[in-house]
């Protein structure tokens, strides 16, 4: 059997396997898995410190701050620390207004270092036994930091909200993010009865204090990385579809596409840092870390390998006819681009499919080369929303 042949069918397994098959994996192991108990649910209200890392908020933080202060949560057992990674425009301004009413608002006037160094240093100074990050663009539902505590329950690390999008404008870009969102959390929910979810969502979150790990400078992806490491200590990792927080989605393709080149960057350093989670020997915890993230990350590479490999065998009818539909959808992810730049939303299933599959993934290849050739720095800008 032909090299490329095996290449060929080997990589369309893979894709198949992480998109769909393993939604049908984990749907079995649901079936088979012991229903989880709410008994385990914590009934006692701990310290809790908000964390957000700000760059340059000045539009979003005072509402922010507002937003917080009204959780419902006892005055207390609750503070707000602010971590400004070298603002020059008005956030720290307005934070300081807060702190002179309030005196659960902190501010942490830091240099230019990105967001896991700000982090790093709003860790040094949180008092909480429960740490909930936030981004200074979501808005949490009063009752979302409650639930968010009381599922720690013996052995839960973490704990991960649900964070809705908004796109009041019906902007395209939120309807790509949207769709693709409610499958992600589709498999939140499947994981959490397993006890891990693979990787919580930076938006809303919470993690026992103890449990947190200094983050190395160049960490991105710091939600993921946080929350992977309590999962490759043995702590569950779990999925609260209660506690909600909102967002507004990025106002074009463009914005969007920016984000998840800068996540995809992130993917890539944080897989050096979480080797060790592809151990076999730890279970459940390497196969979801395995077949939600890694496999994904892979993906880019082995669509140029499955084209490369369709195309040196074109001398084959059965691959000479496969090539057709193999270009066709690519022709019609650029269809769905062309189309989305001179007209809104709705676009025909057949169109959006390919083209919104294509541009995460070249998102991730514009990230893997950032990587490569040092370009992607820790410091972050922040994206623009409706």
């Amino acid at each position: 059997m032909s090299v490329w042949i095996i290449l060929f069918w080997a990589g369309l397994a893979v894709i198949v396997y992480s998109y769909l098959g393993y939604p049908a994996l984990l749907l079995l192991l649901n079936r088979l898995a012991p229903k989880e108990s709410l008994a385990d649910w914590n009934s006692k209200l701990p310290m809790v410190s908000l964390v957000i890392a700000a760059y340059n908020e000045e539009k979003v933080i005072n509402d922010k701050i507002k937003d917080s202060l009204e959780i419902d949560y006892p005055e207390g057992l609750f503070e707000v620390i602010v971590a400004s990674d070298g603002s020059n425009d008005g956030t720290n301004r307005i934070v300081k207004a807060w702190r002179q009413r309030d005196k659960r608002v902190r501010l942490l006037e830091l240099k230019r270092g990105g967001k896991s160094s700000a982090i790093n240093k709003a860790m040094e100074h949180a008092k909480g036994a429960v740490i909930v990050f936030s981004d200074a663009n979501t808005v949490y539902t009063p009752g979302a930091v409650k639930r968010l505590v009381r599922r720690f329950g013996p052995n839960v690390g973490c704990v991960c909200g649900r964070l809705i999008y908004r796109n009041t404008e019906k902007a395209a870009s939120g309807r790509g993010e949207g769709l693709y969102w409610r499958y992600e959390t589709f498999l939140k929910k499947l994981e959490s009865r397993l006890g891990f979810i693979a990787g919580a969502n930076g938006a809303i979150y919470a993690i026992r204090g103890e449990l947190f790990e200094e983050l190395s400078p160049g960490t991105i992806n710091d939600d993921l990385v946080i929350s992977m490491r309590i999962v490759k200590k043995g702590y569950r990792s779990i999925y609260e579809g209660e506690a909600i927080a909102y967002e507004d989605v990025a106002p074009d393709m463009e914005s969007e596409f920016r984000r998840h080149v800068r996540d995809g960057a992130g993917h890539y350093i944080a897989a050096m840092d979480l080797i060790g989670l592809l151990n076999p020997l730890l279970g459940i915890r390497s196969l979801i870390y395995l077949s939600h993230r890694v496999l994904r990350w892979a993906v880019p590479f082995i669509m140029i390998m499955m084209l490369a490999a369709n195309l040196m065998m074109m001398g084959a009818p059965f691959y000479r006819m496969l090539l057709l539909p193999h270009l066709a959808f690519y022709i019609m992810a650029m269809a769905g681009l062309a189309v989305l730049k001179t007209r809104p939303w709705p676009l025909p299933f057949l169109v959006y499919a390919p083209f919104y599959f294509c541009n995460l993934n070249l998102a991730l290849l514009f990230g893997f080369f950032k990587v490569l050739t040092g370009s992607q720095g820790p410091a972050w800008e922040r994206t623009e929303r409706l």
